[in-house]
C-alpha cells in the first residue's frame, strides 16, 4: 500500500504545483491529462482527496506554515516546498489512519526527490512543529 500512497503523493504534489504556478481550474488538473503513466483507481482517489483537502483548507494551512517557518518570509519559500508543506500538514491534521511520522517521512522523501537536500531540515522542522503544537 505504501508504494501506491507514495505515487499518490507524487501525483498530488504535481497537481498542487500546477495549481500554484498556472492557476488552472482544479477540475481540469484533477483529470490528470498531464500525467502520462497509468494511475490505479486507489492512487487517483488518494491523490484527489489530498488535492481537494489542501485546496479547501489552504488558508488555514498557510497560516500554520507562516507560524512555524521561523525566520522565513512565506513569499520566499519555493513553490515546491509550499506544496509539500501544504499536503503534509493536511495529512498530519486530517489523515487519522496514516501515522504523522509516515507523513513526515514521505514529505522528506518528496523534498529530496523534487526539491533539494538543503530543504529537508526546513520541511522537517516545520512539520514537526505542526505535529507538536497543533495535534
Amino acid at each position: 500500500m505504501s508504494s501506491s500512497r507514495r505515487k499518490s503523493r507524487e501525483i498530488a504534489l504535481m497537481a498542487l504545483y500546477q495549481l500554484e504556478m498556472a492557476k488552472p481550474a482544479i477540475s481540469e488538473v484533477l483529470k490528470f491529462p498531464w500525467y502520462d503513466k497509468k494511475i490505479e483507481t486507489q492512487e487517483r482517489d488518494f491523490a484527489v482527496s489530498i488535492v481537494n483537502g489542501v485546496v479547501k483548507n489552504r488558508d488555514s494551512i498557510d497560516t500554520l506554515i507562516k507560524k512555524y517557518s521561523r525566520n522565513w518570509d512565506f513569499n520566499r519559500i519555493s513553490p515546491v516546498n509550499k506544496c509539500i508543506l501544504r499536503m503534509s500538514i493536511f495529512g498530519i491534521l486530517n489523515s487519522k489512519e496514516i501515522p504523522p511520522s509516515v507523513t513526515i517521512d514521505e514529505a522528506v522523501e518528496l523534498t529530496k526527490e523534487f526539491e533539494s537536500e538543503n530543504s529537508v531540515p526546513f520541511i522537517n522542522g516545520v512539520l514537526n512543529s505542526v505535529l507538536q503544537y497543533e495535534t
